[in-house]
Formats: C-alpha cells, sequence, structure tokens
C-alpha cells in the first residue's frame, strides 16, 4: 500500500465504525416498532416473524460490539502508523 492510503485507513476505519455503531443503535431502538408494523393479518407467516426478530437481534448483538472495535482500532492505527513509518506521532519528539 502506498502512504496515500495508509495515513487515510483510520479515517475511513473510524467512520465505518461510527456507521455501523449508528445502524445498531437504530436497529435496538426501532426493531420493536418495525416488528409490530410489519404483522400483516391472517395471511402473516410466523416463521417470517422469527426470522425477522432473530436477524434483529443478531444486528443488535454483533454491530455494536464490532463499532465499538473499529472505532479502537482506528484510534490505535493513528498513534502506532506514524511510529512505524519513522515520523514522530503528534505531540511526541523524536
Amino acid at each position: 500500500m502506498d502512504q496515500k492510503t495508509l495515513s487515510a485507513l483510520p479515517k475511513i476505519t473510524l467512520r465505518a465504525g461510527i456507521i455501523i455503531g449508528a445502524a445498531g443503535a437504530m436497529a435496538v431502538i426501532l426493531a420493536p416498532q418495525i416488528l409490530q408494523s410489519l404483522q400483516l393479518g391472517p395471511s402473516y407467516s410466523q416463521a417470517v416473524g422469527a426470522l425477522l426478530s432473530v436477524v434483529f437481534q443478531l444486528v443488535t448483538l454483533f454491530f455494536l460490539p464490532f463499532s465499538a472495535a473499529l472505532i479502537a482500532g482506528s484510534l490505535v492505527m493513528r498513534y502506532v502508523g506514524p511510529m512505524l513509518t519513522g515520523a514522530a506521532a503528534p505531540g511526541q519528539a523524536k
């Protein structure tokens, strides 16, 4: 990878972490309302409802911790990146 790509990687990772975290938070907040509004009457299959419930549970289970890991990883990349390339990190002398 070139230097420009490596310097942009922490920003991209941070943005991805924030977007995934926002999606997970919205799933936690809106999942009950979405599942309740999808009940279409007698033609509504309980299997579809159970499947959607499992999907929302998996989203809330995985998205928020994965978001936190991405954000923490971007902070580590931002701190360690200049040390590995030989440049001084912000606020540090060589």
